[in-house]
């Protein structure tokens, strides 16, 4: 009530008025505002009536407040009910700046004293691209990769184990508090804690907690939920509604103390958006030390009674301490039991899909530790995963929050709705869940045997291929029918910033908005790639142009290859860069005119459908072909049918004996695999996941990259701000890169880039505007 309660200071304090009454409105919490200006008046303030009722005049007037202050309270309602300055204070509005501050101020103390350890990161108030305040953990200091950033003794968590006692003895029955699921456990917990107030050494972080989760679709209304035009999300979140209904009829028939189905749901809502699992060993700090204890009592007992020497009594007593840990280990790597835990501080870490982050169990120190992989500099948002391959789907219905381009969304469409009305009308269904490279294993395998007419004759390998080309046009075909459709329902998301097509939108209609907006994103992916797919070859690795089969690398000595363009373009600070960083960027290093005409080119390829569809998982979507260029008949092939790709290739290959005369490997000699691999990734349907090009001297296998050493990479689009498909160089340390931390480099026309195979992790971005363009050759 902090908002209102200012507009009626400010109005008080704008006109004279004696010291006493000063204090009451600068002091808001004694007394509480109902004893003020009446409990009507202020539920009516509260909900901002514009037009007071005759009610609230009589209950204001019969208030307690000293003589003349009805009418001051009366204009303080009327000042925050104005339709202005409501916008500013709307009670609902998600997390606001003044609530956060509140809630992180002193968060240090409290933690100290749970010997919580945290030092290089503190408690911030961040504002997110809509304008919404967020609190998040920010770094003071500097951060080492895998560093420890925060533990928590395990004495205070809140956690749960498979087939463990309930942790409040008899304030729980025991047959209840085994038939709930982890997350009511915990919740119960969480209850019991709060309810014990300022005697719980979690009370500081309890309230900290938010108490409005309205952000949840479990909260929210029906007409809410139907803004998501998502069937399948509508009804996880009805199952998610009776399992807590069940839930809480259970709990509170097993509790012995005072437990309100508000107060449940909660905290239910904050362990759901706040827990983490991990491997159980089995048994607890306690029961470790109880047997210590036990071969300590069993030692000293067999010495002093003569039974056992001293040196036999320590030998075993070493074995049987020793067997305690490696019993634990094993147990909790091949038992399916699990501990489920919410910990205090690291529940202010937010999410980052590309953070590699590690949240465990410390055995031996009984504690629970973050660590995220790549360092942090001050100042930097420290930022967790909440856990791999999470969609939007979890996210939105469990955190609140959708991730703007969440690499791991899904989209879950019933194709037979587009496909078949009638088997649609008459209740059946074909499920798929859709990614941007198209649909799972299980789901294509389900459409292909809807489609399929094979009968197991001799050209039943024919059929297969046929039923494939037609399940990727029934993919394409339902993609855009569910496009149409949601166009028509609803208006498209334009940015991230909830601002939809001639509207400005605000909570549960935004989150809906951006919802909506990220799964059309997928669907216009995945229609993209299942176009592509329909009338070509398909390939876990590029084929050659010539023979359409895989390519082997044949290299040659580089100086065969030498280039006056290469001699005249790289310099000793190419080299010095190569040395240093990994990798160089050389802008402009070929015409615009040679780009286009290659470019020209390669959609002439592209459109013959002579390159093939990647369907390398870490590579999906793109299409590419090799060009081979070594002996005399490819070259003079190449010249009469592609010319400018077979002159980008030849001034490529006279790269390698440049670096050599420049000393760029300290001395190693260089070779030439004369072949140039042409490649496009089709907007918004591909993309390169983070991935080195060579892995030796661990994988030493030619067919995977093991004998590239130098990469060159020359590109041919017309690219601006916006488009996307930049090359993303990634920072790391002990060769373990860090996914949050790179140099974005745009694919421009006419410029090259060359990097280090065995060294530099590398990623592509997904092209966001129109199809991506480059030539590599190794």
């Amino acid at each position: 009530w902090l908002e209102p309660q200012f507009w009626i200071w400010y109005v008080l304090a704008s006109r004279p008025m004696d010291d006493a009454h000063r204090v009451v409105f600068m002091l808001p919490l004694s007394p509480p505002p109902q004893t003020i200006i009446g409990q009507t008046a202020w539920q009516q303030l509260r909900t901002k009536q514009v037009v007071p009722s005759r009610r609230a005049w009589r209950c204001m007037s019969k208030s307690k407040a000293p003589s003349g202050f009805s009418s001051l309270a009366i204009a303080a309602m009327i000042v925050s009910a104005n339709p202005a300055i409501a916008r500013h204070c709307s009670w609902r509005k998600k997390q606001r700046w003044h609530c956060c501050r509140q809630s992180i101020a002193g968060w240090r103390d409290w933690a100290e004293e749970l010997e919580i350890k945290s030092r290089k990161v503190d408690l911030r108030m961040f504002r997110d691209a809509s304008g919404a305040a967020l609190r998040g953990m920010v770094a003071v200091d500097h951060i080492e990769s895998d560093e420890a950033l925060i533990t928590v003794p395990a004495e205070h968590v809140l956690q749960t184990t498979t087939g463990g006692d309930c942790p409040l003895g008899d304030e729980v029955d025991a047959a209840c508090w085994l038939q709930l699921p982890w997350w009511a456990q915990i919740a119960l917990l969480l209850v019991y804690e709060e309810q014990r107030g300022d005697a719980s050494s979690l009370a500081p972080w309890i309230s900290s907690l938010p108490r409005d989760f309205s952000e949840m679709p479990a909260n929210w209304s029906d007409s809410e939920l139907e803004l998501l035009t998502y069937p399948p999300l509508l009804e996880r979140v009805a199952e998610q509604r009776r399992e807590f209904d069940a839930a809480f009829e259970r709990a509170s028939a097993g509790c012995r103390f005072l437990l309100h189905e508000e107060k449940f749901r909660w905290a239910v809502q904050v362990v759901r958006s706040r827990a983490f699992s991990g491997a159980y060993e089995g048994r607890g700090p306690a029961d470790r030390l109880l047997q210590l204890s036990l071969i300590a009592v069993l030692l000293a007992g067999g010495v002093a009674t003569g039974s056992v020497g001293l040196e036999d009594g320590l030998n075993g007593a070493f074995v049987a301490a020793l067997a305690i840990p490696l019993t634990d280990f094993f147990v909790g790597q091949s038992a399916k039991l699990k501990r489920r835990v919410v910990c205090p501080v690291v529940d202010y870490l937010n999410h980052d899909s590309k953070s590699a982050s590690d949240i465990a169990y410390e055995y031996f120190g009984n504690e629970f530790c973050v660590r995220v992989r790549g360092g942090f500099a001050p100042g930097d948002a420290v930022c967790i995963n909440y856990g791999e391959q999470r969609s939007n789907d979890t996210l939105l219905q469990y955190y609140g929050f959708v991730e703007p381009g969440c690499p791991h969304d899904v989209c879950d469409m019933d194709i037979l709705r587009h496909l078949d009305a009638d088997a649609s009308q008459a209740g059946a269904k074909l499920l798929l869940r859709l990614s941007r490279t198209g649909p799972d294993e299980e789901g294509m395998a389900e459409l292909c045997k809807l489609l399929s007419t094979d009968d197991g004759g001799a050209d039943s390998s024919t059929a297969k291929a046929e039923t494939e080309l037609l399940a990727w046009k029934a993919i394409a075909v339902a993609c855009e029918a569910e496009l149409q459709q949601r166009s028509l329902a609803k208006p498209r998301l334009l940015s991230s910033h909830g601002a939809a097509v001639g509207m400005s939108l605000e909570g549960v209609p935004a989150l809906a908005a951006q919802f909506r907006a990220e799964k059309e994103d997928v669907l216009i992916a995945c229609g993209a790639h299942a176009e592509a797919r329909c009338g070509r070859q398909a390939s876990d690795a590029p084929l050659s142009l010539a023979t359409r089969a895989p390519v082997v690398p044949v290299f040659q000595h580089a100086g065969a290859w030498q280039h006056c363009w290469a001699d005249g373009l790289l310099a000793q600070d190419h080299s010095a860069a190569l040395q240093k960083y990994g990798f160089c960027l050389v802008p402009n290093a070929f015409e615009k005119e040679l780009a286009h005409k290659c470019l020209m080119e390669c959609q002439t390829l592209d459109e013959a459908a002579a390159m093939t569809v990647t369907n390398n998982r870490c590579n999906t979507g793109s299409r590419s072909a090799w060009l081979e260029f070594g002996q005399d008949t490819e070259r003079e092939e190449l010249g009469s049918s592609l010319p400018a790709l077979l002159e980008l290739s030849e001034r490529l290959a006279g790269v390698a004996a440049r670096m050599d005369g420049l000393g760029a490997l300290g001395g190693e000699e260089l070779r030439v695999h004369p072949a140039t691999m042409v490649a496009v990734y089709p907007e918004r349907a591909a993309e390169y996941a983070l991935h080195k090009d060579s892995y030796a001297p661990e994988d030493n296998d030619p067919a995977t990259g093991a004998t590239r050493r130098l990469t060159v990479l020359a590109y041919l689009n017309e690219w601006e701000e916006g488009h996307g498909g930049e090359l993303r160089l990634h920072q790391a340390v002990d060769n373990r890169p860090d996914p949050r931390k790179y140099e974005a480099v745009a694919p421009l026309e006419g410029s090259i880039v060359i990097f280090d195979s065995r060294r530099v992790w590398h990623a592509v971005a997904p092209a966001l505007c129109k199809p991506r363009w480059a030539v590599t050759l190794w």
